[in-house]
Formats: structure tokens, C-alpha cells, sequence
């Protein structure tokens, strides 16, 4: 038997092992957060987001600048959406928050918003997900802090819980006044 067909594999293995390692070492030392990846649109103008609502009306996103806004995409079909609800819940209370129902059939946003309640003060309907991606969103639920002139400040990536909330998102709302 040839030794590179048992050593490459091999090597390989371990190449993917000690990457993996790596990274979850740096998971529970609390130098890296799974749930923060990257994003180009930090400290940037959030992208035109110009989307119908539930009742099918053209929305434009701009409509809330002149005051801080949250952007939350979610989705009915989504466990994690359903677990942060409590948590949007309080931050409504706090900061317009604009909903994006992210590839779902309106019936069941609808079904959804009637059991975990509503939180926010739009929902636009973004129905093939193209939007999406010009946020940036690697899936649902993604939650972003814009300023009163559009500015993106914060991005998260997962479920609003308590400790996001607490430790990232209100630090954000006392600096902007809320």
C-alpha cells in the first residue's frame, strides 16, 4: 500500500482538528462569538431598503431617519425568532423597531406575530431574500442598531438575548439617548 494515500488524508485531518480546535478554544475563552461574523456595513448608511408591507404598500426604510431605528430580520419558520421575541418585546418599548419577514408566506407571519406577539412599528416582506443579502444577513434572526441618519452601528447575528441585550444593545441605546 502506498503511504501517501494513508499520510495525506491523514494530514488533512488533522489540519481541520487543529483548526477546529482553535476556534472553539477561542469560543470559551470568550476571544471570538460564533454569532458575530463579520460585517461590511458597520459605521456605514444602511443599504435602500425599499420593500412592501403585510398589506403589500411599497415601505421605504429611509422613512425613519431622524431618529434611531432597529432593524430585525426574522421569520416565522425560524426557532431562534421565536425565542427572541420576549426580548423585542422590551427593547419596543425603548426604540422603533422595523421587521423584515425574511422568505415567508405572509399567512404565517401573520400566524407568528398572533402567538409571539408584535413588536414592531413596520413589518416590510422580503419574499425572495434579495434585500437580504444586500444586508449582509447570513440567515434569521439578524438584528441591526441604526443612528437618526441611517448609520449602522450595531449588527447580530442569532437570537436577541438577555445577556445581547444587556451587554451590547443597551450600552448602544444610553449612547444614543434611549
Amino acid at each position: 500500500m502506498n503511504r501517501a494515500t494513508f499520510i495525506i488524508p491523514l494530514f488533512g485531518f488533522l489540519l481541520v482538528a487543529l483548526i477546529a480546535g482553535w476556534t472553539l478554544l477561542g469560543m470559551l475563552d470568550g476571544q471570538r462569538s460564533d454569532n458575530q461574523l463579520p460585517s461590511a456595513l458597520l459605521n456605514k448608511p444602511a443599504p435602500t431598503t425599499i420593500l412592501p408591507d403585510m398589506a403589500g404598500n411599497k415601505t421605504d426604510l429611509g422613512q425613519f431617519k431622524g431618529q434611531p431605528v432597529l432593524v430585525n430580520y426574522f421569520a416565522s419558520w425560524c426557532a431562534p425568532c421565536r425565542a427572541e421575541a420576549p426580548a423585542l418585546g422590551l427593547l419596543s418599548k425603548r426604540i422603533d423597531i422595523v421587521g423584515i419577514a425574511y422568505k415567508d408566506r405572509l399567512e404565517d407571519t401573520n400566524k407568528f406575530l398572533a402567538e409571539y406577539g408584535n413588536p414592531f412599528r413596520a413589518i416590510l416582506v422580503d419574499k425572495d431574500g434579495m434585500t437580504a443579502i444586500s444586508w449582509g444577513v447570513y440567515g434569521v434572526p439578524e438584528t441591526f442598531i441604526l443612528d437618526a441618519n441611517g448609520t449602522v452601528l450595531f449588527r447580530h447575528a442569532g437570537p436577541v438575548t438577555r445577556t445581547v441585550l444587556e451587554q451590547d444593545i443597551e450600552p448602544i441605546l444610553e449612547s444614543l439617548g434611549l
